[in-house]
């Protein structure tokens, strides 16, 4: 019996552990980015003592969170569910079954439900803007649901999320918000991503998307040090459980 679990793995990689069941959001084992962007620090996981896993997530088609290199790590009747119209170009690349989920739409195994959610982003692969649907993902267990959105700006998705489901604990994306000019149409800078917090009405808030690789102008530490500069004056502070890639936070609540 494995307790329920989240474990931040670095970057936009989370593994989640819900009844005995593992999943992997945006699966990003790689040393670099398209050959060019370099992870910096370790990669927060054993790749040659992997969990048995049960699903393998991708809420969009960009290179950091959608990383073909990674899914030679799983064997490949482990099912991967992504966004609707990816399944074409899943199958070019690796023999995983795919499961294409519009938001609204679950997929379910054994006690678990996984329910794709709106976010507010838009992918795309160098070959051209075809794969550009975005999903965020609710894990429900028997006892802990989690909230994945991949990479979103803010926005009103956050509070209907909210309204429609009860969540233990939400992974939000931190960085990647600088030049703003740009990036507040595509991504939450530290701030923001507390107001979702709050908006989605979550008990523990797990900040990703930062730490492991330079994808923007802000340094690849710069949104967990001004996540911290700010959390004094937030009433959420408690809440936030600041994770170390490799480090899991066990859900006894």
């Amino acid at each position: 019996m494995v307790n329920d679990q989240v474990q931040f793995v670095g970057h936009a990689t989370v593994r989640a552990t819900l009844d005995n069941h593992h999943f992997f959001i945006d699966t990003n084992f790689s040393p670099k980015i398209l050959g060019l962007i370099k992870r910096q620090g370790q990669l927060g996981i054993d790749l040659n003592n992997l969990p048995d896993t049960t699903a393998l997530l991708v809420t969009h088609a960009h290179y950091d969170h959608l990383d073909l290199f990674s899914y030679k790590f799983f064997s490949q009747d482990k099912t991967i569910i992504a966004p609707r119209g990816f399944k074409s170009f899943l199958k070019k690349h690796i023999h995983h079954p795919v499961v294409e989920l519009s938001p609204g739409q679950s997929y379910e195994n054994e006690s678990i439900k996984i329910t794709a959610v709106p976010t507010k982003h838009r992918g795309f692969r160098l070959s051209g803007f075809t794969y550009t649907n975005c999903n965020g993902y609710l894990i429900q267990g028997k006892n802990h649901a989690l909230y994945h959105p991949g990479d979103t700006a803010y926005g009103p998705h956050f509070k209907e999320i909210g309204q429609k489901f009860k969540i233990d604990v939400a992974c939000l994306p931190i960085g990647a918000y600088r030049p703003s000019w740009i990036m507040k149409e595509r991504h939450l800078n530290p701030a923001e991503a507390l107001k979702a917090f709050e908006d989605l009405g979550a008990q523990t808030m797990i900040p990703i998307h930062w730490g492991s690789f330079r994808v923007a102008w802000d340094r690849v530490n710069e949104p967990i040090e001004e996540l911290k500069k700010i959390l004094p004056s937030s009433n959420k502070g408690e809440q936030v459980k600041i994770l170390k890639p490799g480090e899991s936070l066990s859900l006894l609540f």
